[in-house]
């Protein structure tokens, strides 16, 4: 699935600056936007941020991917302009009162799921956007390699693991190639024809 963004800032923005008629009118707007991505973000059917054919990861701005289940719930993540969400607690946006409808539909999300759920996808989301972090380039592999044994996270074996991932093997996160060595240290992998020569 694709989507341009969770909630829209152009609402937000118009309810903040517009009379009180028209922010009930875009607060509705709103209401009816977070009732549709509920769907979308708790489906079942949601394709899997894993290609195992070709031992890939794939998930960019806008697409909500399933990266498996907790208790048997899907738990799909996304990102947009705000980071990275998942089904089981959408974020909070700052930017927004606490009781705004976007406000409200994540917390009441969060609450739906038992603390040991909780926990569990944010160990694995937690993991999951490092890996995306650096993947993107906002995080280099020897930070990442720091966090390898971060408390409340999953190791990178055991989340790509669990995702379908052989680690044993080459594999590539939206399209950059990667390996994990015995110790769990994650080292790219630099294409031939983009190889230095001396």
């Amino acid at each position: 699935m694709r989507i341009d963004s969770i909630f829209s800032n152009n609402n937000t923005w118009n309810i903040k600056k517009n009379n009180d008629k028209n922010a009930k009118e875009n607060y509705s707007t709103q209401s009816g936007q977070i009732n549709n991505l509920t769907k979308m973000a708790l489906s079942s059917n949601v394709a899997s941020v894993v290609d195992s054919q070709t031992n890939s990861i794939n998930i960019f701005t806008g697409e909500i991917k399933n990266i498996g289940n907790i208790d048997g719930i899907p738990l799909n993540i996304w990102f947009d302009s705000n980071g990275m969400n998942n089904s089981f607690s959408p974020m909070v946006n700052a930017n927004e009162p606490l009781d705004s409808p976007n406000n409200k539909y994540a917390l009441e999300f969060f609450e739906k799921h038992t603390s040991s759920q909780n926990k569990e996808a944010s160990s694995l989301c937690t993991r999951f956007n490092f890996l995306y972090q650096v993947a993107n380039g906002n995080m280099s592999i020897a930070q990442y390699n720091e966090l390898k044994d971060i408390s409340g996270t999953v190791s990178t074996s055991q989340l790509l693991t669990s995702l379908g991932i052989d680690v044993s093997k080459l594999f590539s996160f939206n399209g950059k190639q990667y390996t994990l060595d015995e110790n769990g240290n994650l080292h790219a992998v630099i294409p031939s024809n983009q190889a230095i020569s001396f």
